[in-house]
């Protein structure tokens, strides 16, 4: 099947629910930061995204992130019945994803009430199993471009796109997904890639409780949305 077609079938299938996923990274309001390596023995600390509602923004706020599991549907890094907080390293991307997923204006002001800024330490990736997807830039344009082009069934743009629908839609495994995506990446901590339909944007997909302690609450502030 054609990527576009693949794509089309993702974007329909893929029902985020706001409190639960708000997804993508680097950046503090530079989208175009550049992706950054941890270095190991040195904090490098970025800022990373959520945006929710007000009940859920105080919830996190005051009980710390909780793993969200949908029993019926997946998200793009996360199949049906697993647990996963969703985030991203760019600001404008992720508000204004959360806008046009709105059915209306109604909904958007409840659903993209407050935004989440945490604080996260790269250097503890070292310390986590990670998969990472994508460009190791910034996602522009360009980039994801070269990347959608990549040609082979073990191809990194083919494994999320593989990987991606099988989270999503479930059915029959790939086969060609690499070792650590094997059952629906079973042993992940945290899941890098770029979000399904907005390629530009890079989000993160915190799948253990060991991983998401580590996103620490800097600010909650309202969206103006």
């Amino acid at each position: 099947m054609h990527y576009s077609q693949l794509l089309k079938a993702l974007c329909v299938g893929a029902a985020f629910t706001l409190h639960i996923t708000a997804s993508p990274i680097p950046a503090s309001d530079a989208h175009e930061l550049e992706f950054r390596a941890p270095i190991l023995g040195k904090r490098t600390t970025i800022e990373l995204y959520h945006v929710t509602t007000a009940a859920s923004a105080t919830s996190i706020h005051t009980g710390g992130v909780k793993l969200q599991v949908k029993p019926t549907i997946g998200d793009d890094f996360n199949p049906k019945g697993t647990g996963g907080f969703y985030v991203s390293d760019n600001k404008e991307g992720i508000l204004n994803w959360c806008k046009g997923r709105q059915v209306n204006a109604a909904d958007a002001k409840t659903n993209c009430a407050d935004l989440i800024t945490f604080d996260f330490d790269e250097s503890v990736l070292s310390s986590l199993k990670v998969h990472r997807f994508g460009p190791t830039g910034a996602l522009s344009a360009q980039a994801v471009d070269t990347w959608q082009d990549e040609e082979g069934d073990d191809s990194d743009f083919n494994q999320w796109l593989e990987f991606a629908t099988y989270c999503t839609h479930g059915g029959t495994e790939p086969t060609n997904l690499s070792a650590d995506l094997k059952n629906g990446g079973a042993g992940l901590d945290l899941v890098i890639g770029p979000m399904v339909g907005t390629e530009t944007v890079r989000q993160y997909a915190f799948r253990t409780t060991e991983a998401s302690a580590h996103l620490k609450v800097k600010t909650v502030t309202k969206t103006g949305i």
